[in-house]
């Protein structure tokens, strides 16, 4: 009997350690999944752990791989805010000698100038090609502010078609679902604007431009599409690199529009592709649905 009472006591001692080893992990883990939280939250770098155990070597290789991730969005970013004053620095430059242009061709215009016609477009083009560029390069180096706030998807998207109703009356504009999601709202509308000014230029006179909105547990997805055609399969990857023409874009295309539009759509967390529906392009935007306390840092 004593020898019962012996391992009975030894068994309740192990079963003990291992509840107690057990709860340290628990803790541990909780504690590391804490850290983590508070780096997509807030960015709070994760700590190193100087304790032992697989946890704690798990908490410092984490750790060591968000500081390196750390460090190359520094070094990136400092990329796109060189990319961003060198922008600006030929921006400043090329306004006065487009400005001057501009005045000589007008006044060949009243002089009657055959070609003047042709070269206030070009002076235009080449205004609106340094801006768009110079946009591109700030969103990229984060020199705008974002300003969120829930806003209603479906009206936003109405609006923007609204725009261009009387540019292309005889065009169709439909968008069905609705969803609120947090954003920019003057800046997803630009977003918005050059896709569908993208899709009225490649569709025929008549043509169409659907909107749908989908609104799900954890994202907002929205899809643009239009009946033009579509693009060449060997173009889709490469329809959001800056400068990029597709065969049929328009000539006064600065080939920036959909290239800041996926900049925009990246600020926002959200992601852009396009392929070839059924009748022409479609887009689809996809956001995260991020209440307005959390943030993320990609």
């Amino acid at each position: 009997m004593k020898w019962f009472w012996i391992a009975a006591a030894a068994t309740a001692i192990v079963i003990a350690g291992l509840c107690i080893a057990l709860l340290r992990q628990k803790r541990r883990t909780a504690s590391l999944r804490a850290a983590l939280d508070a780096y997509l939250k807030n960015g709070t770098p994760l700590p190193y752990s100087l304790k032992e155990g697989d946890t704690a070597l798990l908490q410092n290789e984490i750790a060591d791989l968000i500081a390196r991730l750390e460090l190359e969005k520094q070094k990136s970013g400092d990329v796109e805010r060189k990319n961003a004053a060198f922008a600006a620095d030929v921006s400043h430059q090329l306004k006065t000698p487009l400005a001057g242009l501009r005045l000589y061709c007008e006044l060949d215009a009243g002089q009657g100038s055959a070609n003047a016609e042709k070269e206030l477009r070009l002076i235009e083009k080449t205004e609106r090609l340094v801006a768009e560029l110079l946009k591109l390069q700030k969103i990229r180096a984060d020199s705008f502010d974002f300003a969120f706030a829930d806003a209603d998807l479906r009206a936003l998207t109405e609006e923007v078609f609204a725009a261009f109703r009387p540019l292309y009356p005889q065009k169709r504009f439909e968008a069905t679902g609705a969803a609120l999601l947090r954003c920019d709202r003057a800046w997803l509308g630009e977003a918005l604007s050059n896709i569908v000014k993208n899709a009225c230029e490649h569709t025929p006179a008549d043509g169409a431009v659907r909107a749908a909105i989908e609104n799900g547990d954890d994202s907002v997805i929205l899809t643009l599409e239009d009946n033009g055609g579509g693009v060449p399969a060997a173009e889709l990857p490469h329809l959001f690199e800056r400068f990029y023409k597709a065969t049929n874009a328009s000539p006064d295309s600065t080939g920036l529009g959909l290239a800041i539009t996926k900049e925009i759509v990246s600020r926002h967390h959200g992601t852009v592709t396009a392929e070839n529906g059924e009748a022409g392009l479609r887009l689809t935007l996809c956001f995260p649905k991020i209440d307005a306390n959390r943030k993320i840092n990609l």
